[in-house]
């Protein structure tokens, strides 16, 4: 599996998803009380980061040496002019509020023209967590001078997001110790299912082969009740980056962007565009 396909399905299928949604998702109502702690722990907390343009492993074009600083020092709406979806979306007590972003490296990539250097301006990013959630997200909204174009794929100029999960440091080592035990009975019904399997194409006993059978179908059930599947998105240690005492990073994160309306409309009524991804070298 692909990084950004991995991420995308962290997106979508852990039951913690809702602490990696933007305010405007229904459903979270209420901010971690842990969450001005976090983003005002960031102070100029730098960042190298590889774009990777396009959504299909035979279709991208990679932009490096982009480097950028989040700082602690808040911004007033009025001061932010790439619009986050926290912060000037319809819940803004779900964000930490919009801060100074700092872009100290312009990125770049090389086409058929030699070496183009891509520039970032305007930046500001946000935390969003949703109370009694182990997990949140950093969003950083970036404004593109101009197109970046390699090949047949282009990054246009606009409003650009990035977006990575995380997670606090207890509540992913608490998230871990969970896996483990899910791995452990999973693994347990797992060798009962076999063995029903196994034992029902031995007999020629039709009644113990109909025995067998439910006995490995219930197996099979009991497999799914572990949640193991809703925890595979779980990062290592070689998935996250520490960027504060007690917060880590999740490296792979998205780039995209948005059409319609503003941040303030139904989220159905606008269209989010995935890009691509974003990894934190």
């Amino acid at each position: 599996m692909t990084p950004l396909l991995l991420l995308l399905s962290i997106l979508a299928g852990a039951p913690s998803v809702l602490g990696f949604l933007p305010s405007w998702v229904p459903g979270a109502a209420v901010s971690s009380p842990d969450l001005q702690t976090y983003s005002q722990a960031q102070t100029d907390t730098l960042l190298d980061i590889r774009l990777s343009v396009g959504v299909t492993s035979d279709s991208v074009f990679v932009i490096d040496g982009f480097q950028f600083q989040l700082g602690n020092a808040p911004l007033a709406k009025e001061e932010c002019v790439v619009p986050l979806p926290g912060a000037h979306g319809p819940s803004p007590r779900l964000s930490s509020g919009a801060h100074q972003l700092q872009i100290t490296h312009d990125g770049s990539f090389i086409n058929m023209d030699g070496t183009q250097s891509v520039a970032f301006r305007e930046g500001a990013w946000e935390m969003i967590w949703r109370e009694h959630s182990s997990a949140g997200l950093i969003i950083c909204g970036l404004n593109l001078e101009k197109d970046a174009r390699r090949n047949d794929l282009c990054l246009e100029k606009g409003q650009i997001y990035l977006t990575w999960p995380v997670w606090s440091k207890d509540g992913l080592a608490e998230r871990r110790a969970t896996k483990a035990e899910a791995e452990e009975k999973y693994k347990a019904f797992e060798a009962e299912r076999d063995s029903s399997i196994e034992k029902m194409g031995e007999t020629p006993n039709l009644l113990m082969k109909a025995l067998h059978f439910r006995n490995a179908a219930a197996a099979t059930e009991k497999m799914d009740y572990t949640g193991l599947h809703n925890m595979m998105d779980t990062p290592t240690d070689e998935d996250v980056l520490e960027i504060g005492e007690g917060l880590q990073m999740v490296r792979v994160g998205t780039v995209w962007t948005k059409n319609g309306e503003s941040f303030g409309s139904s989220f159905r009524a606008r269209r989010q565009q995935l890009l691509g991804s974003a990894t934190l070298l």
